[in-house]
């Protein structure tokens, strides 16, 4: 007989069709189980930067949350200041509560959801992959810099006047979105890896 799930002009025996197809069926579950877990990585990352994005705008905003000297307020205060001495752009958005950093963290936050989205598939898959490797890599940097700067082979930046869960939330969040985005971009390969094969096959 022929099989339906095979080329034209392709023949086999009737058992051998359906094993056949039984098999498929279930390596396809199999795949789309493993898609479904390994996208998880992807949303993470997506909500990872969200609290940054949130904080930073409340400091636009005029709000002190986090902040526990006078010192810590008038940095923030005058960090627009000094934005205007750069950016008269930066500085106006600023001025009417945007943060550019919180902007690039909802950027930061849509290249994840490319990752594991159907629209994000259509885009040239370079343009996903080689910024998800250079942020896994970037990201171990930036890790290894600050713990030499937590045991004091480097100098410290500004630290003093923020609550600590400030920190968790920025350079926690900005550790956890890098990690979640590189172990999402191997994902997104893969996946594709796959759907070339299935479409091959």
């Amino acid at each position: 007989m022929v099989c339906p799930h095979k080329p034209i002009g392709f023949f086999m025996k009737k058992g051998e069709c359906a094993l056949n197809l039984k098999h498929e069926k279930q390596v396809n579950s199999e795949i789309a189980g493993k898609t479904s877990s390994t996208k998880g990585w992807g949303y993470v990352a997506a909500f990872a930067l969200l609290p940054y994005a949130i904080l930073k705008s409340l400091w636009a905003w005029g709000l002190t949350i986090g902040l526990t000297t006078d010192q810590a307020v008038q940095e923030v205060a005058g960090f627009g200041e000094r934005l205007n001495e750069g950016s008269a752009f930066l500085y106006k958005l600023y001025t009417i509560g945007i943060d550019f950093t919180a902007v690039l963290a909802i950027l930061a936050s849509l290249f994840a959801l490319a990752l594991v989205t159907s629209w994000g598939e259509k885009l040239p898959k370079w343009l996903l992959i080689i910024p998800g490797w250079s942020v896994g890599v970037l990201t171990i940097l930036i890790s290894l810099l600050t713990v030499l700067q937590f045991l004091g082979v480097l100098p410290k930046g500004y630290s003093e006047g923020l609550a600590p869960w400030v920190y968790v939330v920025t350079y926690g969040g900005l550790f956890l979105w890098g990690v979640t985005v590189f172990i999402a971009t191997l994902s997104f390969q893969q996946r594709m890896k796959n759907k070339q094969s299935l479409n091959n096959g």
